[in-house]
């Protein structure tokens, strides 16, 4: 009877052991780790550390579309054929140029970047952490739609984050150009 109950004993805690490490590793490979890891880093001012949880390209890339799409008026039924042939050429020309632009400016844009991210106080930070660990993810697969809201005015800020599979790291590769909008226009004033 005693060797059957310390069995019994045995089976669970092995069970229980191997549920906690599967948790634990899910949550090391999800996008909310990478999000604390990212909040971390401005914490200890890494900027290095920081800058492995973005793709500033794929970043600048989905601001840039989505200032282009605002700007982008519908075509006009009344237009000729080669009034639309020429705004669907320079859409995609646009669309070329868009990677090498920021590439040439990702210096600057990180030196700008850097400037805002370590003046940040402290209260800011863990407002930060706050909306990082109450933040809604909805994953699929590789992808995850992630939506911070700020604590004071609830207003949303949505990011989109992939699985690098290099390095199995869950990245922020776009914003929503609105929410960038207005985050801009909040924090310029």
């Amino acid at each position: 009877m005693r060797r059957k109950t310390l069995m019994a004993v045995l089976a669970v805690l092995v069970l229980a052991a191997t549920t906690a490490g599967v948790l634990y590793w899910r949550w090391l490979n999800s996008p909310r780790y990478a999000l604390q890891q990212m909040v971390l880093a401005l914490r200890t001012k890494n900027m290095p550390e920081f800058y492995k949880y973005l793709d500033l390209k794929a970043i600048m890339g989905s601001i840039v579309e989505g200032s282009g799409q605002e700007a982008a008026a519908p075509d006009d039924p009344k237009e000729d054929e080669w009034t639309k042939l020429s705004r669907r050429m320079g859409r995609r020309l646009a669309r070329s140029l868009i990677p090498k632009l920021v590439e040439n400016f990702d210096p600057q844009i990180k030196r700008v970047l850097e400037q805002y991210l370590l003046t940040l106080d402290n209260s800011k930070i863990l407002a930060l952490a706050a909306a990082v660990t109450v933040a809604q993810i909805d994953t699929r697969g590789g992808e995850a739609q992630v939506t911070l809201r700020d604590p004071k005015t609830g207003e949303p800020l949505r990011l989109r984050m992939s699985r690098q599979p290099e390095t199995d790291r869950w990245v922020v590769v776009g914003i929503t150009y609105e929410d960038f909008k207005k985050f801009v226009k909040r924090e310029l004033k």
